[in-house]
């Protein structure tokens, strides 16, 4: 016991110089963690894991998505152990039929629910209340079949609303529209069983994000919130959450 306390503490510094607080509004917090992280703050984030994580993480092919991995789920137990007040080894995970990761029915009445993204260095953690939550995040880099790709997984307005654009500004719309889209399908909880045209987002990276169309089976606009964000330089973000505090069934 006194072995794990100790390593804990020699890496609090280490990690929290790793995890910054990007936005916080009434309903929702948002944290960022840089997953580049050295060798020694690696190994004490391993001992954190669950057995399922580790073995998780050695089936990873690539060295620098094992280590990545590693720094990511770590940082959600921490995270979630902030929150709970209780020891990260101590969170209890699970994942929905659909792959969406939640806290185990142990922690239900904390009523905390969060969500996780990541890409190349960074990854990005959203934390609310009784509300359902989802967010993505993306390098900028430039798109070169960001038509193709649109019309493939955007919906016709959407498409349209690309096409409109010069060609040197599409990369960044299509970037913005994707994570918005994902936030929204992942705060529903739906994995691909939600066709992402099935509603209709705002793509203008430099408009507010909002979501304009819904299927009436999937719900109502005026039930959810969209939010962009930058996160950390270079990158671009999105969360969408429910207003009116339902859980989702």
């Amino acid at each position: 016991m006194t072995a794990r306390l100790e390593q804990e503490t020699l890496t609090d510094h280490d990690w929290s110089t790793r995890a910054f607080k990007v936005l916080k509004t009434p309903d929702v917090d948002v944290v960022s963690v840089r997953l580049d992280a050295p060798a020694d703050v690696r190994a004490a984030l391993w001992q954190l894991l669950s057995r399922d994580e580790r073995q998780r993480a050695e089936r990873l092919r690539y060295v620098e998505h094992r280590q990545r991995y590693i720094v990511a789920r770590a940082s959600l137990r921490r995270l979630l152990a902030e929150r709970l007040g209780i020891a990260p080894w101590a969170v209890e995970l699970v994942e929905t039929s659909y792959g969406k990761p939640r806290l185990a029915p142990v922690h239900g009445s904390a009523g905390l629910e969060f969500n996780l993204s990541h890409s190349e260095v960074l990854a990005v953690y959203v934390f609310t209340r009784g509300r359902a939550v989802g967010v993505d995040v993306e390098l900028i880099r430039q798109v070169p079949d960001a038509d193709d790709l649109a019309e493939c997984f955007f919906s016709p307005r959407e498409i349209a609303a690309l096409r409109s654009l010069p060609p040197d500004r599409r990369s960044l719309a299509f970037l913005a529209c994707w994570t918005r889209k994902e936030a929204f399908i992942k705060a529903l909880g739906l994995g691909l069983s939600c066709p992402l045209d099935a509603f209709d987002v705002t793509i203008d990276p430099d408009a507010p994000a909002r979501i304009t169309r819904i299927e009436a089976r999937i719900g109502r606009v005026a039930h959810w919130r969209l939010q962009a964000f930058t996160p950390y330089p270079s990158y671009i973000a999105a969360m969408a959450y429910r207003v009116d505090g339902c859980h989702l069934e």
